[in-house]
């Protein structure tokens, strides 16, 4: 397919269906009067020409609004390897700058607000640094923070299995220093 009336051809004879019949045939007289003007069959403007006309028919012309509006509205859900990539096609597709200051405050507003809430008060994270975190850096600290998060989950999940299975139940330690872990364990449980 080197001669870009060829090319044309064989694309248009692969459309099929009464949504584009109107359209073929005008393009097919498109390229019958560009022939007659002289054009010869390698002439590269007639494949530009096409493809532009081509994109202006078929093309979402508002995709990257669309993929704008859809990154605004994007919200984390279980699976933050799912939701980043989500975030980075969107950003990608809407033309946005992943370190741009309005994309990392769309970011921290689609994360869920206990995760966006733990990294701001991570001990790296400085709201005074002359530089703001870059889109990795949040991205770097929302997957440590997740992942820890998981890990006490899944230890306070085993924890109350194992109490669960020995009919025990917890009970609040006291503030009087003994038993437990230090003198201010208030927030720990007790089992008996």
């Amino acid at each position: 397919m080197k001669k870009p009336f060829s090319r044309i051809v064989t694309m248009l004879s692969y459309m099929d269906g009464t949504r584009v019949d109107a359209w073929k045939r005008e393009q097919l007289l498109k390229l019958q009067e560009a022939a007659d003007n002289g054009a010869q069959e390698t002439d590269e403007d007639l494949w530009t020409d096409y493809m532009e006309r081509f994109n202006n028919a078929f093309v979402n012309q508002n995709h990257q609004s669309e993929a704008y509006q859809g990154l605004c509205k994007l919200k984390q859900g279980e699976s933050l390897n799912d939701f980043f990539a989500k975030f980075k096609q969107l950003a990608h597709e809407a033309d946005v700058p992943l370190d741009d200051k309005g994309t990392i405050k769309t970011l921290k507003h689609a994360m869920t607000q206990g995760l966006t809430s733990t990294i701001i008060n991570s001990p790296t994270f400085d709201p005074t640094a002359r530089v703001p975190w870059t889109f990795k850096e949040w991205e770097e600290q929302a997957r440590k923070s997740h992942l820890k998060w998981k890990a006490a989950a899944e230890f306070t999940q085993r924890r109350q299995r194992l109490f669960q299975a020995f009919k025990l139940a917890p009970k609040q330690v006291n503030n009087s220093g003994k038993g437990g872990y230090g003198r201010n364990n208030n927030w720990r449980n007790k089992y008996d």
